[in-house]
């Protein structure tokens, strides 16, 4: 291990007040101006507020580049830096923060000795002390290109390694626990041609869906899709699309609607070059669909994620500005239509390698080459589309958006194809319970007392603006819970009763009262704030007049309150502008499965849960009925109910997909952090 002495520049600034019209602009940037080439490969956003990346660097490296860790503000001010490696050429590809808080980092290292390419798993503390490390030497060349938290302790990594005898190049998927020790390993290919997994993603469910390419005798290659379970089992592999001298995955995430993102690059149908690729996996109708567009170079797309309701992708193009690499990002809807293109055209080259979305914009890791030298790049962008795009006929929005789709003729929308098919085979057959005896009987099933704290406001003035669904949105729930469903005791607060010191005085009655076999609901619909500079979400109670923070409660100080009442569940609905915030950090939950065993076991495990109308981002007060979207299917989801017992991941999945589809929001529901939760679930009990 070395200590990086950062040489670098920052560049910050703003453009707020030059250009008052501009759809995503450059709020602030930073180059790494070193003494040799360094790159910025993945980047998370922590739980403490910073950005983690990793990549690679020459700065007093032994001699080819090493692996670069490094701790950086928001706006790249250096925490703290390491670098790991040999002589020989090294790199960082993916790093995620573990639930223990710590950073898990995998990547490659060419061995000075055997000179044989070794995967890497490093972990690092939040000081940047390195705990742990493995290396992972089986076969000649093994390279580790991506790495997901699959439970409470344990990774998915996934890369290529060469086949002893075979001298060919495999997909490579590895399950490792914290300290990097193997808990099994699966390989997969066309013999004696290159296949390499580029991108994993877990989903909900804790299905394990690696993507990249596979290659045929013919030499050709086509994009590769593999499911397996939770122990390494093959469930499919599939080959997608059409083939193609150059076809892979390299970015992949779940929507918030259940479906698989990815994109990459292909050659299908291009002059030979490759075009940016966006593929849409729907696992509920076993279908893809899938978009290509570029022109007359080599263009690729290196991470995609979810975004203001749609996708937001970043990449390089060599058809934009003669035939260097030049940074593209570009903004699709939910269909895969391009709402707006841009490109970062300083440099001689640049490249976009990963993407952060925070609650006014997002940010873009990369590099940029200057003077043959390439240098780590970050760039904050703000986005004004909320208010530039706003208008509400679909005339002016078309408008709108033709005039704020591209900036200095940016476009590569000159050959695009669209392509939907089903193409999805699972290997097995049938339901393995299936036929099997299982009890319907829940009778001895212990349940306390269910307590529930209803807030809503609508009242707000000053720097506020009033709602107008808040308060009937929090008051039909109310009725709902009361009607439907078993409710021993209600505390609501609306307006004028809802201000900071009762909320906090209601909290403390919940920590005081409330038993260890009882149930807490606690709903929340009113204004929310999020303070960039603080990096933290609060409620804004009744008579908070002004944007001080001192009128407001913190997610963390909910979050507090959350831990120290001692019930068996509590779960908190949130229906406010960046509620989503209330989650920060990394937790899982039992998978859902419709029978009595599920039940028994997420009751008798403890749940501290919460269920948000939105991410980091601004949500609609107005909607459907007289409520908000969220209130709306939230309230339908209850009221329709006909089962005996539904636990909020029920709730959950009725709700977010029409509230996704129905607005510009991303619904949420996850365990919340650090607060006591074992991966239980809160059930609602009908009368």
């Amino acid at each position: 291990m070395k200590l990086l002495k950062l040489i670098g520049v920052i560049v910050l600034f703003c453009y707020s007040t030059l250009n008052a019209q501009e759809l995503i602009e450059l709020t602030s940037k930073k180059e790494f101006e070193e003494k040799g080439h360094n790159h910025i490969s993945s980047a998370v956003l922590t739980t403490d507020g910073y950005h983690v990346v990793t990549g690679y660097t020459q700065n007093n490296s032994k001699g080819g580049k090493d692996i670069w860790v490094a701790k950086l503000s928001i706006t790249g001010e250096l925490i703290w830096q390491k670098t790991f490696g040999d002589i020989n050429n090294d790199e960082g590809t993916a790093i995620v923060e573990a639930l223990d808080g710590d950073y898990a980092v995998v990547g490659h290292s060419i061995n000075s000795t055997s000179g044989y390419t070794e995967g890497w798993f490093l972990k690092l503390n939040q000081s940047g002390k390195l705990v742990s490390e493995s290396t992972f030497k089986l076969s000649s060349y093994e390279k580790l290109n991506d790495i997901k938290i699959f439970d409470k302790k344990n990774f998915i990594v996934c890369g290529v390694r060469k086949e002893a005898g075979d001298d060919d190049l495999n997909f490579s998927i590895l399950k490792i626990n914290n300290r990097g020790v193997k808990i099994w390993q699966q390989h997969l290919g066309t013999q004696y041609f290159s296949d390499e997994s580029q991108t994993l993603v877990v989903t909900a469910q804790q299905e394990i869906l690696v993507a990249g390419y596979t290659t045929n005798n013919k030499k050709m290659q086509q994009v590769y899709l593999v499911k397996l379970d939770a122990y390494g089992k093959i469930l499919f592999d599939e080959k997608l699309g059409e083939e193609a001298e150059f076809n892979s995955i390299l970015s992949m995430e779940e929507t918030p609607d259940g479906k698989v993102l990815m994109a990459g690059y292909t050659s299908v149908e291009t002059n030979g070059a490759e075009d940016m690729l966006v593929m849409i996996y729907d696992r509920l109708k076993k279908n893809i669909t899938k978009k290509s567009f570029g022109k007359h170079n080599a263009d690729k797309l290196n991470s995609i994620t979810t975004y203001k309701g749609g996708y937001l992708a970043t990449g390089a193009s060599k058809s934009l500005k003669g035939d260097r690499e030049k940074l593209y990002m570009v903004k699709f809807d939910r269909d895969l239509n391009v709402e707006w293109e841009r490109a970062y055209l300083d440099g001689d080259k640049t490249v976009g390698s990963d993407i952060i979305v925070n609650h006014d914009g997002f940010t873009i890791f990369g590099s940029i080459e200057k003077n043959k030298t390439e240098n780590g790049l970050i760039l904050n962008y703000k986005d004004n589309s909320s208010s530039l795009l706003s208008e509400t006929t679909p005339e002016a929005k078309i408008a709108a958006l033709q005039k704020y789709a591209t900036k200095d003729g940016v476009s590569l929308l000159s050959n695009v194809l669209v392509q939907e098919f089903e193409d999805i085979t699972y290997r097995g057959s049938g339901d393995p319970l299936k036929g099997l005896n299982v009890s319907k009987s829940l009778e001895d099933l212990k349940v306390g007392n269910y307590y529930a704290l209803i807030i809503g406001i609508d009242k707000y003035t000053g720097s506020w603006s009033p709602l107008k669904n808040a308060v009937n949105d929090a008051k039909t729930i109310e009725t709902t819970l009361k009607s439907k469903y078993k409710f021993h005791q209600f505390k609501t607060l609306y307006n004028e009763q809802a201000t900071r010191t009762n909320i906090i005085a209601a909290m403390e009655w919940l920590v005081a009262n409330v038993k260890p076999d009882d149930n807490v609901f606690i709903y929340y619909s009113g204004h929310g704030e999020f303070k960039k500079e603080l990096n933290k979400g609060y409620w804004v109670p009744f008579g908070a007049t002004t944007m001080s923070t001192s009128n407001y409660i913190s997610n963390s100080d909910i979050q507090t309150f959350i831990k120290g009442i001692q019930s068996q569940h509590t779960l908190l609905v949130a229906d406010a502008c960046f509620s989503g915030d209330i989650f920060r950090g990394n937790t899982m939950s039992v998978p859902f499965e419709n029978s009595p065993k599920y039940y028994k076991k997420v009751h008798s495990l403890k749940s501290r849960q919460a269920m948000t109308s939105g991410g980091i981002e601004p949500v609609m007060d107005g909607g459907k009925d007289g409520h908000s979207v969220f209130a709306y299917y939230l309230l339908k989801a209850l009221r329709e109910n006909d089962s005996d017992m539904m636990d909020a991941s029920q709730v959950f999945n009725k709700i977010k997909i029409p509230v996704y589809n129905n607005s510009d929001q991303s619904p949420d529901f996850n365990p919340i952090s650090k607060s006591g939760d074992e991966g239980g679930q809160f059930i609602f009990m009908k009368k």
